[in-house]
């Protein structure tokens, strides 16, 4: 081997080199019938192939072999001796000697004008459309907004949807990066789904970037005719104190990978890189190749920066709504924070492998974008939360239930299918909460909120029956009482047979009436229950493991939200009795006005999501304490039985903190920071929100042995493993698993069941046709 050849290494390419290459050969690439795109990176090697010695003379050089298999982006990889070299893609893969025509062959090489060999590596990859939009899984912020949560915007009378990067500052003004295609023309409202409710966050910045010359942005490397397709747009956002700067899933981010001409080299080929896009949440893979030429339109190449795929034998999973991902340097260490490195603006699925094909991300260097428009990274806004933020009450309450549970046989179900419904305990105890998932598959004790409320799968918009299902307002005091009392707190006291559709009917009517200006709010949480748990017992007597297991789950959020001060209160987001001077903005246009707003208007999520997300180990640890030192609740008989379990644990939480205490402790930090104001409620609120909580795991232990034992669980199921995710996907994906019903119309249902529960609850006093 003659080490004086500059042929006989291809590392001593540059980037700069294959650049120059491709731009000087890619039109005769390109018309080449069989090619579709070029890209530049490093050769991929078929996975099957052996790894070289180390003493082999030939390591580091291409070796030519006719009649090999053809090498697809999914069965190749990026290897440490991989050299540069020009990607070139092709529809079908085609040995050397069987062309019609030789000149309609890829050449193995092509030669600069300084006479080095420029390898070239093909590589099978036909395109194909990306999955539909309904394929994605998003997840919704809960209080406050970061990167990784979806953004909404309607155009044409459509809604689209794409994903948040981060956040980005002028010095004057704070924006969410996003793309241009979904933030739209400037002034054009911008939309999240926050708390179950469609919110207006900001409108679109007239600051967008479409497209930018290569030469323009790479001075000094070739690119005659070829523009960067960025797409990238900018969302001015109404208010600051709802967003922080970690990626959701992700954390807290580290520096900009500062990357441009100077710098930008093959050894960003290969690097692991992650991401939580909206629509497939967490996402990992590798840079597989630099400046992919993906279209040619008059006479212009489209060229995007980076061309991220699979790392190793897994799948990307990118969906429409992805856009505007922000995709990250994996640190390699949980301690170390990752360096954003692009901004994904679009996707592709490539065909080719036994498994049909595999999504790609095509994205723009974050540190092109930032200096385009002139905007800098913001790292440090309010940060602090818990990796997985908005749902630790569900999972915390699910997970520490299982420990109650009496029967020997149930315990090791609901133990082996735990991260089916929730996350592990250890996982939760964790300040941090790193890598609490990992997985597209919704934890059953989420369902509710994120599949059946707002995700792709959800039962229709704020007025559906699934909304009412998660709260009951208990406390409204009617200034002309009903028989049986003023408030259902008063009508429930002691009395279970007012734990009945009618009797709630009656009194919601009253308050309607009296309470005119007030939303009529017919919340059915107890009910739900009822339903969920007569469905439970069925299943076990079935042996259908796997619609107990759904059912028991999801299940574990309503007993979460029956422990929660503010799902039982008419003061749900403030007190309407004390209305107090306030900005008052228009939903559709986002125009501020002048007006009147509940007094404590926001509580709501300052006190279930940031206070509750930023004590973590505290409410863990409490929890144990509590659930050791207390005795387990008494069984109860048929679901009005659970019914009235769930309204005494309702009117064991409203003595234990009242809505008021909650608005009162709010008020004067309501103009605080978030963690400021996580801190300042806890202080006052903590303890006892830990009581509730544990109240709500001796409630929902107390269901789920109650129905195990009324179906007749230890002899009716035999079999105590894992259920398949897929198999609790479809399920909770049917809209007639645990249909959701309207307190109008659940009465039926709950009716039909009572026979076969024993006849355990009370007779009920039939409504009237005037107050159907």
């Amino acid at each position: 081997m003659d080490f004086l050849s500059p042929d006989d290494d291809f590392n001593l390419l540059s980037l700069h080199d294959l650049l120059v290459a491709r731009d000087q050969f890619h039109l005769h690439l390109i018309h080449k019938p069989n090619v579709i795109g070029t890209a530049v990176g490093r050769y991929r090697i078929r996975k099957a192939d052996p790894w070289p010695d180390r003493d082999d003379p030939n390591r580091g050089t291409r070796r030519t072999q006719q009649h090999r298999p053809a090498r697809t982006l999914q069965n190749s990889e990026v290897r440490p001796y991989s050299w540069p070299a020009i990607l070139v893609f092709v529809r079908q893969w085609v040995d050397a000697g069987d062309f019609s025509h030789p000149e309609d062959a890829v050449p193995p090489a092509v030669y600069l004008a300084t006479g080095s060999r420029v390898p070239i590596c093909v590589v099978q990859a036909d395109r194909d459309d990306l999955r539909p939009e309904g394929a994605a899984n998003y997840n919704y912020p809960a209080s406050v907004i970061g990167g990784g949560y979806p953004v909404v915007c309607e155009v044409q009378g459509r809604e689209h949807v794409a994903s948040i990067g981060c956040l980005v500052t002028d010095g004057h003004r704070t924006y969410a990066l996003t793309n241009r295609h979904v933030a739209g023309e400037a002034g054009s409202p911008i939309y999240s789904i926050i708390g179950g409710n469609k919110e207006r966050i900001g409108s679109a910045s007239p600051l967008q970037l479409t497209r930018a010359d290569f030469s323009t942005l790479y001075p000094g490397w070739p690119g005659q005719n070829v523009f960067v397709d960025l797409d990238v747009g900018l969302i001015d956002l109404d208010d600051l104190n709802r967003w922080t700067t970690q990626v959701y899933g992700i954390g807290e981010i580290g520096e900009l990978a500062d990357l441009d001409a100077s710098n930008l080299s093959l050894r960003l080929v290969g690097r692991r890189v992650r991401a939580f896009g909206a629509a497939s949440r967490e996402m990992s893979g590798e840079v597989c190749a630099l400046f992919y030429r993906f279209k040619s339109v008059g006479g212009f190449e489209y060229v995007s920066d980076l061309l991220i795929g699979p790392h190793g034998d897994g799948q990307l999973g990118t969906h429409p709504g992805d856009s505007g991902t922000l995709w990250l340097i994996d640190a390699g260490t949980p301690e170390a924070a990752p360096s954003p490195l692009a901004l994904q603006w679009g996707g592709q699925v490539f065909l080719g492998g036994s498994k049909g094909g595999s999504s790609y991300a095509l994205a723009t260097l974050l540190s092109t974008v930032c200096n385009s428009l002139d905007v800098t990274l913001l790292r440090d806004w309010n940060t602090g939360l818990p990796e997985y933020w908005g749902a630790v009450g569900h999972y915390s309450i699910a997970s520490k239930a299982v420990d109650k549970i009496h029967s020997a046989k149930l315990k090791r179900l609901m133990t082996e299918n735990l991260a089916r419904i929730s996350f592990d305990l250890g996982e939760i105890n964790k300040k941090t909460m790193a890598g609490l998932s990992k997985r597209d598959f919704v934890p059953l004790a989420d369902v509710p909120d994120m599949v059946w409320k707002v995700g792709p799968y959800k039962r229709g918009g704020m007025s559906s029956p699934e909304h009412a299902n998660h709260f009951a307002d208990m406390d409204r005091r009617l200034t002309k009482p009903l028989a049986e009392g003023a408030t259902l707190l008063e009508i429930c006291d002691g009395k279970p047979e007012n734990v009945a559709a009618p009797v709630w009917q009656r009194y919601y009517d009253a308050v309607q009436t009296q309470f005119p200006a007030e939303r009529e709010s017919r919340g059915l949480l107890p009910f739900r229950v009822w339903q969920i748990y007569d469905a439970m017992v069925s299943f076990v007597k079935a042996g259908e493991v796997e619609k107990f297991v759904c059912a028991a789950g999801v299940l574990s959020h309503y007993v979460g939200d029956a422990c929660q001060p503010l799902h039982i209160s008419y003061m749900f987001n403030g007190d309407p009795d004390r209305m107090v001077p306030g900005t008052v903005r228009d939903p559709k246009t986002g125009a501020k006005s002048a007006g009147t707003v509940p007094e404590g208007t926001g509580v709501h999520a300052v006190y279930e999501d940031e206070m509750v997300d930023a004590h973590v180990p505290e409410i863990m640890q409490g929890i144990d304490q509590r659930l050791a030192a207390g005795a387990a609740w008494k069984l109860v008989t048929g679901g009005h039985g659970a019914a009235v379990a769930v309204v005494g644990l309702m009117q064991k939480t409203f003595a234990a903190i009242a809505p008021r205490e909650i608005i009162d402790t709010f008020l004067p930090v309501a103009d605080e920071k978030p963690a400021q104001r996580a801190v300042e409620m806890w202080r006052t609120l903590g303890s006892r929100t830990i009581d509730v909580m544990a109240d709500g795991c001796f409630c929902l232990a107390e269901l789920w042995d109650s129905a195990w034992k009324e179906g007749g669980g230890d002899t009716s199921v035999t079999r105590f493993d894992a259920v398949d995710e897929a198999t609790l996907e479809r399920l909770y994906r049917n809209p007639e698993f645990l249909r959701s019903y309207t307190l109008k119309t659940i009465e039926p249902v709950l009716q039909a069941a009572l026979p076969q529960n024993g006849g355990a609850a009370a007779p009920v006093r039939r409504r009237s046709r005037a107050h159907a």
